[in-house]
């Protein structure tokens, strides 16, 4: 088993390929700021902006299944993927720039279909990149002590990604502008075309070795009949590996998304503990801490496999997110300043550092354990279609966590917040207490016990994916065998 030949990459391309979805990731933060441009500058219904958001993820998921068969079809001259990252990116630019900087300008009375166009174009681009994310895995590497590391950059990198963009946006923007208006997304755009651009040219220069037919098609027989739109049903059906990783990352995704959206961060430091930088502030504090824990996660992973090391990390969420709750319950929470060694505020940073850095394993997990499931279905099957793999997944997974934005939309106009969105500085009533209770501690407590229970029934573990591993090395020798053959009596 040691002599077996896996397809292993340099751990600088896993490093620079893990920033495509850092990329796509920005444009994701910076959409979730969308209710406030929608709401305050364009003057639309809270409700209506947060159904749109659903709609949209729909659309997003629709189109995933379309993406995916190109991406499986696709074998040209510049590769199988990277021809994806350079339109996903420059479509996710061209939808940023008109939505931010024209939208205002348009008359109003076509403003709202104008918003809708620009939206699903913005959903568009999103699919295009961020599909190559799970798809080029497969051939990035299959080794299984190498994929967990793919967990740890993209884990390591959401840390500082996730902390400068909460800097820049509590920190910065805000006290320079004093709102979040025209000049605030005028900026804060710039900041994010330019760093996802970067983060893209830096994923396809790690993937471009690897983008190549000599890889792809050692993995695919010359016989093989290539897959149809009735096929992906087939994989969602027989792939139990699939359908359990769909069912715990779709249920996480809904819960983490709805409370991590932007309302419920304002509900949270700017209303329930009354200083929104202790946001920004947080975010920096616990960088190292969450690092330190990412990374033994990742050792753990890789002595364990992915699915041991997700559901102890499941667990540790659950148990610290409860914990959190009852401070804010029986505490009192207007004491949160992070200037003083109070217990409200060591409390509260611990709890906070154990839910972030704790997540951040599980959820990085996610996307290799997605690689697995591609090689499973070769292993299953037969079948190399790592953008079927990765966009049935995609599909059912937006199709669910499609409702978080109507979720927030629904509970903040139940407590009066129909027509327009929670603000810094807002009275503390109950109504908005308990919503805020519910959405940012008691959606990911229900979501993790969901992923806990999937992962019963999910067969993948260390074992196993070193079974399926060595049994792709003996695919690929026996494919480069008929194919040399192939070439040879043309």
């Amino acid at each position: 088993m040691g002599n077996m030949k896996y397809n292993r990459a340099k751990i600088w391309q896993i490093a620079l390929f893990a920033l495509n979805m850092m990329s796509t990731n920005m444009y994701l933060f910076l959409m979730s700021y969308v209710s406030y441009y929608a709401t305050g500058l364009l003057g639309m219904a809270t409700v209506f902006v947060s159904t749109l958001a659903t709609a949209m993820r729909i659309f997003d998921g629709i189109t995933d299944p379309i993406i995916g068969w190109m991406m499986d079809h696709v074998k040209g001259r510049f590769g199988k993927f990277r021809p994806f990252l350079v339109i996903g990116n420059a479509v996710l630019i061209l939808s940023m720039v008109l939505m931010y900087k024209t939208t205002h300008l348009v008359p109003e009375v076509i403003r709202i279909p104008y918003f809708v166009l620009i939206y699903a174009l913005y959903i568009l681009g999103y699919t295009i990149q961020g599909t190559v994310t799970t798809a080029a895995q497969t051939l990035l590497t299959n080794d299984p002590k190498q994929r967990p590391l793919y967990g740890g950059f993209t884990g390591v990198y959401m840390v500082f990604l996730q902390t400068g963009f909460t800097y820049l946006i509590a920190n910065y923007l805000v006290p320079k502008y004093g709102e979040m208006g025209y000049d605030f997304f005028s900026e804060l755009i710039v900041w994010v075309i330019v760093i996802a651009l970067i983060m893209m040219v830096c994923a396809f220069i790690a993937i471009a070795p690897k983008d190549k037919a000599e890889y792809y098609d050692q993995l695919t027989s010359p016989e093989e009949d290539k897959a149809t739109f009735k096929d992906y049903w087939e994989v969602l059906k027989h792939n139990r590996a699939l359908q359990m990783l769909i069912i715990s990352e779709s249920t996480d995704k809904l819960a983490m998304t709805i409370a991590s959206n932007s309302i419920v961060g304002v509900m949270l430091f700017g209303i329930i503990i009354g200083d929104y930088e202790v946001m920004g502030n947080l975010s920096v504090i616990t960088t190292i801490p969450n690092l330190i824990l990412l990374f033994l996660g990742i050792i753990v992973a890789r002595k364990g496999g992915q699915k041991k090391t997700y559901v102890l990390s499941t667990w540790g969420c659950v148990i610290m997110q409860v914990c959190m709750t009852l401070l804010f319950v029986f505490g009192d929470p207007t004491q949160i300043n992070l200037r003083s060694f109070s217990f409200m505020n060591i409390a509260f940073v611990v709890l906070y550092l154990a839910v972030n850095g704790i997540r951040n394993i599980g959820s990085n997990m996610m996307i290799p354990m997605m690689a697995d499931c591609t090689d499973y279905e070769l292993y299953r099957s037969g079948r190399y279609v790592p953008g079927m793999v990765a966009t049935v997944y995609s599909f059912v997974d937006k199709l669910i966590s499609s409702f978080a934005t109507t979720i927030v939309g629904v509970f903040v106009a139940a407590i009066g917040y129909a027509s327009t969105t929670p603000q810094i500085g807002d009275e503390l009533t109950t109504g908005i207490f308990v919503v805020t209770m519910f959405l940012y501690n008691g959606m990911p407590i229900l979501g993790w016990v969901a992923s806990i229970i999937a992962m019963k029934f999910y067969p993948l573990d260390g074992a196993k994916m070193q079974e399926i591993e060595d049994h792709i090395v003996k695919v690929r020798e026996k494919n480069a065998a008929l194919n040399a053959a192939g070439g040879e009596q043309k």
